[in-house]
């Protein structure tokens, strides 16, 4: 289901099953350690310091080790992990399975997701009206996920790209500024699909009366989840997966996140709801209202290919600005489609509330 006068265009799949690669990252603990406080002891710091050593194993920071999964130096070092493990020397504090995408992968994409930094005084939806700070945003061209430069405003003119208005901030502050708009993408790129791995009964079952245990709406597809969600039958047979299973297989369960094992996979959309456009949104976090009872929206920028280089040979981002996604044309039988079952995800003004803030517009700027 598509929202009025977005059409769904073709595509073909970027096949993920074949090209997937992973990455762990790694926290080993003191054995006796009651939790992650106790993790950043500094007998936690030296015996990390030492295995880790010993495992030649890259080291991001002081508590982190970064593995990169599929290959037999991988298996290798796991199973020294394990021994040190078995031994009672460490136990595994908590890891991070990572989907990567290489640089065809990125390139075959044809979405992506706009990354962009947080600005926490200026462009709140909590605002009657959106406004900013000049002196207080950092030096980029789109921020809080949905805002963007005078800049960006310029180039898609130029560059005459497709699927955008744009609504003026207002500046709220002392001295004046380059200008800053709210981009509104005139469609949706649909719900996503859950990660094959991802068991969404058990999901549900967990956190589907209790909002504030989810990072976004039962109606998103998920990509990001604790290994108590991951589908029975993987733990059995997967051979990327039960190596690292097995480090956590004492785990319990966390609801902070900063222990167990989490999984980060790339997130996947359904082609069929892709909409002939070059630009789109998608939803972040959970739709609801505030204490004041205003509805809150939360949306995403996603880019198409042709937009994202566009808007890099216009040297407004950088390639690491932009986050591939994979584009599903057959969901796997198991994998229920969201798109299908629930009504489009609506925009982050409704029309009424678009019709209002054009009013307030015009009263600011005159336009």
């Amino acid at each position: 289901m598509q929202p009025t006068g977005c059409a769904a265009g073709r595509w073909s799949t970027l096949d993920d099953a074949d090209m997937a690669r992973f990455e762990l990252d790694l926290r080993l603990d003191v054995p006796e350690s009651g939790g992650f406080a106790d993790a950043l002891t500094e007998d936690s710091k030296r015996m990390r310091a030492r295995v880790y050593r010993e495992l030649r194993v890259k080291v991001h920071s002081n508590a982190w080790a970064r593995i990169d999964l599929g290959s037999e130096r991988a298996l290798d070092t796991l199973r020294k992990v394990r021994e040190q493990c078995k031994s009672g020397r460490v136990v595994a504090g908590a890891g991070t399975v990572t989907e990567l995408l290489d640089a065809h992968e990125t390139a075959a994409a044809h979405w992506f997701l706009l990354v962009t930094r947080t600005a926490d005084d200026s462009f709140s939806l909590w605002d009657e009206y959106p406004s900013y700070r000049p002196g207080s945003l950092p030096a980029a061209h789109a921020l809080n996920h949905t805002f963007v430069s005078a800049a960006f405003v310029a180039a898609y003119q130029r560059l005459k790209l497709r699927g955008l208005s744009f609504l003026r901030c207002r500046n709220a502050g002392r001295k004046p500024g380059p200008g800053w708009f709210v981009a509104l993408p005139d469609c949706s790129l649909g719900h996503g699909l859950d990660h094959p791995w991802f068991e969404r009964n058990l999901w549900i079952r967990d956190v589907g009366d209790a909002p504030a245990k989810r990072a976004s709406s039962i109606e998103t597809g998920q990509n990001c989840f604790h290994r108590r969600w991951l589908r029975a039958e993987l733990v059995q047979d997967h051979p990327l997966l039960k190596p690292v299973l097995e480090l956590f297989a004492n785990q319990a369960a966390d609801e902070s996140g900063l222990s167990g094992l989490r999984f980060v996979m790339v997130p996947r959309f359904w082609t069929q709801a892709f909409p002939d456009a070059d630009f789109a949104y998608v939803p972040w976090g959970e739709d609801g209202p505030n204490r004041e009872g205003k509805m809150m929206r939360f949306r995403q920028l996603m880019v198409s290919r042709k937009a994202r280089q566009a808007l890099i040979d216009a040297r407004l981002f950088s390639a690491k600005a932009f986050l591939a996604v994979h584009s599903v044309a057959l969901p796997e039988n198991h994998l229920e489609v969201l798109d299908r079952r629930y009504d489009p995800v609506p925009p982050m003004y409704t029309a009424e509330e678009l019709l209002a803030l054009r009013s307030k517009e015009r009263s600011l700027f005159a336009v």
